[in-house]
C-alpha cells in the first residue's frame, strides 16, 4: 500500500469519526437520552460482552480482529475470521443486553414498594438495558460487513497452514470469573436500591427449580439423543427449545391462573417463564455459542448452522415479548368473581 493512499484512508477515518462524535454529541445535547440512562444495565451490556467474547476466542483473534477493524490487511483466511468474531460480538450483545432486562426486570417486579405503579415504572425501566444491546450489536455489526467486504477482494492464498489448537484455559477461566463476578455486582447493586417485599422476591425467581430443571435437564437429554456428531448445535438447540416450551408452558398457566382468578397460580407462572428465560439465554449466550465459536476459529465447521443464527436471534426477541407480556399481567387488575 502506498503512502498516499494510506494517507488518505486515514483523512476518510478521521473524518467518519469527527461525524460520529458530532453526532454523538448532538444527540446528548438534545436530552432525548433524558431517562434512557441505566448505568449497571449499560455496564453489564459492555463487560458482559467482553467476558463472553473471552469463552470463545483467544486473545490473539481478539487482537487480531481490532487490528483488521482498524483497517490493517490481512489474508483472506484471516479476515474471515476477523469478521466471524465480530458477528459473534454482535450476537453476544444482544443476547446480553436480553438477559439484562431480564434479570432488571426480575429485580424490579421482587419490589413491592410503592405499589403497582411504583412496580411497573421499574418494570419499564428494565426494558432500556434491551436497547443498550441492541445499540452495541449494530456498532458491532459495522466491522463485521467491513472485513467481510475486505475479505472478498482479497485474493485467497494458495497454501493455508493448519495452525495448531490452543486449548483456551486463560481465557475461559477469566472470562467465566469476569462474567460472575458481573452478575453478582449487578444483581447486588440492583437489590439493594429495592427491597424485595414484594409477591416475586428475587430467590424466589431465580431459584425457581421446575423452570431450572426443565431447561437444563431438557438441554442435557436433547444434547445426549443428538450425541457427538451435532457438536455444539446441539447446546444451542437444547437450550433454545427447552427454554420455548419452558415460555409457552408458563404462559398457559398464566392464563388458567386468569380464568381460575388465583393470583398464587399467576405468581407461580410468571416465575417460571422469568426463570426460564434467564436459565435458557445464559445457556445460549454462555455456553452454547463460545463452544459453536470454538468450532468455527479451529476449522472443524466454516459457519454455524443456520437454526443456530436462527435461534440466536429469535429467542432473546420471543424473551422480550414475553416479558412484556408478563409485564401486562402484573399491571392489568383482576377482580375476583362471587
Amino acid at each position: 500500500m502506498s503512502e498516499k493512499t494510506k494517507s488518505g484512508g486515514q483523512s476518510r477515518a478521521f473524518v467518519r469519526w469527527l461525524f460520529a462524535a458530532a453526532f454523538v454529541f448532538a444527540v446528548i445535547y438534545s436530552g432525548i437520552l433524558s431517562g434512557l440512562m441505566d448505568a449497571a444495565g449499560l455496564l453489564f451490556v459492555i463487560f458482559g460482552s467482553m467476558a463472553v467474547a473471552l469463552l470463545g476466542f483467544s486473545r490473539r483473534e481478539i487482537a487480531t480482529a481490532f487490528r483488521h477493524a482498524a483497517g490493517s490487511d490481512g489474508t483472506r483466511h484471516d479476515l474471515d475470521r476477523s469478521a466471524y468474531f465480530w458477528e459473534a460480538a454482535a450476537r453476544n450483545a444482544w443476547i446480553l443486553g436480553v438477559l439484562g432486562s431480564a434479570l432488571n426486570f426480575t429485580i424490579a417486579l421482587g419490589g413491592g414498594s410503592g405499589g403497582i405503579a411504583a412496580i411497573g415504572n421499574r418494570m419499564i425501566q428494565s426494558f432500556i438495558v434491551v436497547l443498550y444491546g441492541l445499540v452495541l450489536a449494530a456498532v458491532c455489526l459495522i466491522p463485521a460487513m467491513k472485513i467481510a467486504g475486505l475479505s472478498e477482494r482479497t485474493p485467497e492464498a494458495e497454501i493455508l497452514r493448519p495452525r495448531a489448537v490452543q486449548p483456551l484455559i486463560f481465557e475461559r477461566v477469566t472470562g467465566y470469573i469476569l462474567l460472575a463476578a458481573l452478575l453478582g455486582l449487578v444483581v447486588s447493586f440492583l437489590v439493594r436500591g429495592s427491597s424485595q417485599d414484594g409477591p416475586l422476591p428475587v430467590a424466589k425467581v431465580m431459584l425457581h427449580w421446575p423452570a431450572i430443571l426443565v431447561v437444563f435437564g431438557g438441554a442435557i437429554a436433547l444434547g445426549i439423543f443428538m450425541g457427538g456428531g451435532a457438536g455444539a448445535r446441539a447446546w444451542t438447540l437444547g437450550f433454545a427449545m427447552t427454554g420455548l416450551i419452558a415460555l409457552l408452558a408458563g404462559l398457559i398457566q398464566a392464563l388458567f391462573g386468569f380464568v381460575h382468578t388465583r393470583i398464587q397460580e399467576i405468581a407461580a407462572a410468571v416465575a417460571f417463564i422469568i426463570s426460564a428465560s434467564l436459565f435458557a439465554l445464559l445457556g445460549l449466550g454462555v455456553v452454547a455459542a463460545p463452544l459453536e465459536d470454538r468450532e468455527v476459529m479451529e476449522g472443524r465447521r466454516e459457519r454455524p448452522g443456520p437454526l443456530s443464527r436462527m435461534f440466536w436471534i429469535v429467542f432473546p426477541l420471543l424473551t422480550f415479548i414475553f416479558l412484556l407480556l408478563t409485564f401486562i399481567m402484573v399491571i392489568t387488575p383482576m377482580k375476583k368473581h362471587g
